[in-house]
């Protein structure tokens, strides 16, 4: 059996002028998360480096947004940012939803602080925090945040049933790992998707909840009967390497049939804490376009 607790917050911004949105935000959001975030709580400015800080272990910054890079554990959030390019009006919105795994979700306020200023996505396209709400994995529903943020049980969501005979399953920039090389469309299949759903949901709930024993699904009960999906290079600039990168990854849909029910509630739990690497910039945001019955 395995567990973890996990909370998922929608911040709704307000577009402050008109402007186009480039395609991959995932690392404009990513790096205004974790500039203002350290200048909140940082209390050793003068540190060279976090690694060397005698508080990292408890730092609402490292245990929220270094957690990878300085304590050695699987990212501890995972952001779902728009893929598609937008075009803003001035007061116009969009939304960015955030996944706190374990104990991060007890920052939940730091990070709504490091998203309250004036955003500047770069190139003149400012944005302001408008709104709050907080998603409920059961019902499927955004509620309005109020006092504080509700935390679920990944276990919870494998009760969760389909009567339907297949499932179209829609990734999102997603970049997965297989025999250590980054896989391609055309290496794309069933056998892998199965084992990058359990690598990821095993390695959240050995770090930030409990995992007794094997997570099993039985893959020849499973089929991919349709799959389109193409590669995607997304650009990045880094920060911390001060150079500019990039990411391949892979997107598209993709059609499950077979025995779904042994699957369906990994995949729900998949579609709030997201697959394969660089969760963190909001690579592997997964969603069930549509159950259909035919």
């Amino acid at each position: 059996m395995f567990d973890f607790e996990f909370s998922r917050l929608r911040l709704e911004f307000k577009a402050l002028n008109s402007f186009q949105t480039p395609y991959f935000l995932g690392s404009a959001f990513r790096g205004i998360m974790g500039k203002n975030l350290k200048k909140i709580v940082c209390i050793k400015p003068f540190e060279e480096s976090c690694k060397n800080c005698q508080l990292k272990d408890t730092c609402p910054y490292t245990v929220i947004f270094e957690t990878e890079e300085i304590l050695n554990y699987p990212a501890k959030y995972a952001i779902k940012p728009p893929f598609q390019v937008i075009h803003l009006q001035e007061n116009q919105t969009i939304n960015l939803d955030i996944t706190l795994l374990g104990s991060s979700a007890n920052y939940w306020e730091f990070i709504i602080s490091s998203f309250s200023n004036t955003l500047n996505l770069g190139k003149e396209r400012y944005l302001k925090l408008d709104k709050i709400y907080f998603y409920n994995p059961i019902e499927e529903k955004y509620y309005p945040l109020k006092r504080n943020i509700p935390k679920f049980q990944a276990k919870d969501l494998l009760n969760l049933k389909t009567d339907k005979q297949q499932l179209t399953l829609q990734l999102n920039p997603t970049s997965i790992k297989h025999q250590n090389q980054i896989v391609n469309p055309q290496d794309f299949n069933r056998d892998i998707l199965i084992k990058a759903i359990l690598t990821r949901i095993s390695a959240v709930a050995q770090s930030y909840g409990e995992k007794t024993e094997k997570i099993y699904i039985d893959k020849e009960k499973i089929n991919i009967t349709q799959q389109n999906l193409e590669q995607t290079i997304l650009k990045r600039y880094s920060n911390r390497k001060q150079r500019h990168m990039n990411i391949p990854a892979i997107e598209g849909e993709l059609t499950l049939t077979g025995d779904l029910n042994q699957i369906y509630g990994l995949l729900k739990i998949i579609e709030n804490i997201n697959l394969g690497k660089s969760v963190s910039l909001g690579l592997g945001s997964v969603k069930l376009l549509s159950e259909n019955s035919t």
